[in-house]
């Protein structure tokens, strides 16, 4: 009987220290934190763990003609100042925001750009292929 406790509640520790420490895995990050646009095309999960703070990196793509509706979400639900500017050969976002998950509490890093493009009014972005949105979370300390 002591053996079968003991094994018991070895497995009890080693189940809570794995759940305990497990870390992060590349997903689609902005479908679990709100809900995005469907027009927000989630594409891949790059995971760099030699990289600094072992980033896992997810990219999304929307067409120039739905990039209004993605501003508007990162805007109202990301945290996101002011619209996206023109520089030089496509739009972006002033360098890339953090955001905090409140279920989570985990810290996000994301920005959103266009494909490089010669349209640098707000009105002619239906004539963009497509918009770029980053969302990158470290997995350690930086």
């Amino acid at each position: 009987m002591k053996v079968m406790f003991r094994v018991c509640l070895a497995c009890w520790f080693w189940m809570f220290s794995s759940a305990v420490s497990a870390s992060p895995e590349c997903a689609d990050f902005l479908r679990a934190m709100a809900d995005p646009p469907k027009s927000l095309e989630f594409f891949r999960c790059e995971s760099e763990p030699k990289h600094q703070g072992a980033p896992l990196t997810a990219s999304y793509r929307v067409k120039g003609k739905d990039a209004h509706e993605v501003e508007r979400y990162l805007q109202q639900e990301m945290g996101l100042e002011g619209e996206l500017k023109f520089v030089c050969c496509g739009w972006e976002t002033a360098g890339f925001i953090s955001y905090r998950d409140k279920a989570t509490g985990r810290q996000y890093q994301f920005g959103m750009g266009s494909e490089e493009t010669p349209y640098n009014q707000r009105l002619e972005w239906d004539k963009i292929g497509y918009f770029y949105v980053t969302v990158v979370l470290y997995t350690e300390e930086i």
